[in-house]
């Protein structure tokens, strides 16, 4: 259990942790009292708003949970799923949760009737626990249920504040112990939460390196300032993980062919597998390939033996992948082979040259090298068979390619595609895209009712996570659409880190972590991911998408140039996007250019006839209550962009 890492680091043990860096100030400030016990060092002591005297309740998440009053007395509630509310609004962003992500955490199998009265009926618990105090302490309306977290001191934030300050912690026991609600959906919540809440102990900078560093020893375990150095996730093995025996009909079939190491340098090696496999996670994300392993340990999986797989190959293989490195005294040259086995056509190669100092320590240099080979992989594949008979078998390599065309009939067509492909092929990505699909809709606000439209994607995305939790692209998706539609920053915060441990070579989970930070007050980090995921998409077939964010997160921190820069490239490939237009407006009139902004601003009256500021509230547009959002909001109202 990722919860024992956690505790024994704490105790001092040599067990490896997992650190996962997640979104900074989106927890409350960890509110301290002076403590008694043996051991425990002092905290700042925090005081009540209302009152000015400590938090009079404590609450333990760490081991079995429990509610303590001043005196200590016992104020836990008899339900489980009473003290599964109090615990999750006291790790919530201000301590406040919608009913609705409640109902849906803790009474996901039930109608919503049944599921707000449950609700309530455990609200009523939860009060008649705490008596006297309920009013000042738990607020529920008819929307929101909150926690004041000034009246109550929690272990799990007093112990981040003494992390933070390089305190002895104490011991700990396991995040929410013995807690058995029974709800698939709150398990999932239980185990993300376990898994990140490390997350929140740490306000680290974003200014260093943004590439993850997947640990290859102990001795350099530490953490990183972007994604925490950590080896990924322990992954199911056989048929699942996407490896296709070569007799598999189904899917475009890729042999990844034995590796050519030249210079007789066993760093050489070592840097060929780390290369290949982060290669063949990324081409088995796409959701549309099946891989053959021709390696020397891949024979006994395809069942063939050496030569008769030779024979066979033209065959049984559409394309062909070689990782390929020589090594001498000062660098590596490491290069990407695609291949065509009917004739051994080259399809495509590239390369690149690094210093051995660079290399020795990681092997993240090679991200968008991995990110090219895998997007010309897919173009392949299309182009070779055709995008008619591409969407006619209800590819996803189709629907994606549409999708990104943005218009309404393009976004029909990716929607017809992977309706299609999920009644012959009921998959997570096919879930995952057509929930994706749905925020476009609700971004360019293509449907006057939104609701069904949302419900309907939160649907899409609980299948998408139920039959691929551990895959990145999945995770991202899902990420993407509970931080932009529901504003869940810290769940969505956990699902993309999840994704880029799995695989920091994934483009789309850093494009849509950067949009995530803009939406939750991090303008200037959102814009250092956004520029890596720039990087990596460079020769994406869809970059126009990672400019836009560049542009967005560009305006939102102030940098106005870069802003402007990045829409009018994302522009030239997507004249009438909305979004690049609103941004264009906003920086030009930043940047007191009230003639450019005047024309964007007449493109985007075009497109959106109806845009105002109002309109733009009333759309759910995220992140317009942050210091990023007033400024992007201030250069529209400048630009001349009505109110009302």
């Amino acid at each position: 259990m990722l919860s024992c890492a956690i505790a024994a680091a704490a105790r001092g043990s040599a067990a490896p942790v997992i650190l996962v860096t997640a979104l900074p100030k989106l927890v409350p400030r960890s509110l301290c009292r002076d403590r008694t016990d043996a051991g425990a060092p002092s905290c700042d002591v925090v005081v009540d708003r209302m009152t000015g005297v400590p938090p009079a309740l404590r609450m333990y998440l760490f081991g079995p949970f429990t509610l303590l009053g001043p005196d200590g007395e016992e104020l836990t509630p008899k339900s489980r799923k009473s003290r599964a509310i109090l615990a999750m609004l006291a790790v919530a962003p201000r301590g406040s949760r919608s009913r609705v992500w409640l109902r849906d955490k803790l009474w996901s199998d039930r109608g919503e009737d049944q599921a707000s009265a449950s609700l309530r009926q455990a609200l009523l618990d939860i009060r008649k626990s705490l008596g006297p105090r309920a009013a000042h302490v738990l607020t529920a309306d008819k929307n929101t249920v909150s926690l004041d977290l000034a009246a109550v001191s929690v272990d799990a934030l007093e112990f981040a504040s003494r992390e933070r300050r390089g305190e002895e912690a104490g011991t700990t026991e396991h995040f929410l112990e013995g807690i058995d609600v029974r709800d698939p959906e709150f398990e999932d919540w239980l185990s993300l939460e376990r898994q990140s809440w490390f997350a929140r102990l740490e306000e680290a900078g974003f200014e260093a390196d943004l590439a993850p560093r997947p640990a290859p020893s102990e001795a350099r375990r530490e953490a990183s300032q972007a994604v925490p150095r950590t080896s990924p996730p322990a992954t199911p093995q056989g048929p699942s993980q996407g490896i296709a025996r070569p007799e598999d009909e189904a899917g475009w079939r890729v042999a990844m062919m034995p590796p050519v190491i030249l210079g007789g340098d066993p760093a050489a090696a070592v840097l060929q597998a780390d290369v290949q496999r982060a290669l063949r996670r990324a081409l088995m994300e796409t959701g549309d390939l099946r891989l053959v392993d021709i390696g020397p340990l891949g024979f006994g999986d395809t069942g063939l033996a050496g030569g008769a797989l030779a024979a066979r190959l033209p065959e049984l293989i559409h394309l062909s992948v070689q990782v390929r490195v020589l090594s001498d005294v000062s660098y590596f040259r490491l290069g990407i082979v695609l291949q065509n086995p009917a004739d051994n056509g080259l399809v495509w190669a590239d390369e690149m040259v690094v210093p051995r100092r660079e290399a020795a320590t990681e092997a993240s240099f090679a991200m968008p090298l991995i990110v090219r080979a895998t997007e010309e992989a897919m173009l392949y594949f299309l182009r070779r068979h055709g995008g008619e008979a591409a969407e006619a078998d209800g590819r996803i390599a189709a629907a994606v390619a549409s999708m990104f065309r943005l218009a309404r009939g393009d976004l029909d067509r990716s929607e017809q595609i992977l309706r299609r492909h999920l009644d012959r092929t009921p998959t997570a990505q096919g879930y995952a895209w057509l929930a994706f699909l749905n925020t476009f809709r609700v971004g360019q606000r293509f449907n006057p009712a939104d609701a069904p439209l949302i419900e309907e994607t939160q649907h899409l995305a609980r299948r998408a996570l139920a039959l691929e939790p551990g895959n990145a692209l999945v995770s991202a998706l899902v990420g993407h659409i509970h931080s932009y539609l529901f504003g869940e920053f810290d769940y969505a915060a956990a699902l993309f880190e999840q994704s880029l441990r799995v695989n920091p070579a994934q483009t789309l989970a850093w494009d849509l972590y950067a949009m995530l930070h803009a939406y939750a007050g991090q303008p200037k980090r959102a814009l250092a991911m956004a520029r890596w995921a720039r990087h990596l998409g460079a020769f994406s077939p869809h970059r126009y998408y990672f400019e836009t964010t560049r542009a967005i997160t560009g305006n939102f921190s102030g940098d106005h140039r870069t802003a402007i820069d990045a829409g009018q490239s994302a522009l030239a490939e997507r004249p009438d996007f909305n979004s690049l237009l609103r941004v264009l407006v906003s920086s030009n009139a930043h940047l007191d250019r009230p003639d450019e902004a005047r024309l964007f601003l007449e493109r985007l009256l075009q497109v959106e006839p109806n845009f105002s500021i109002a309109s733009l509230r009333e759309g759910g547009y995220p992140g317009l209550d942050t210091e990023g959002g007033r400024h992007f909001l201030d250069g529209l109202m400048k630009a001349g962009v009505r109110r009302h």
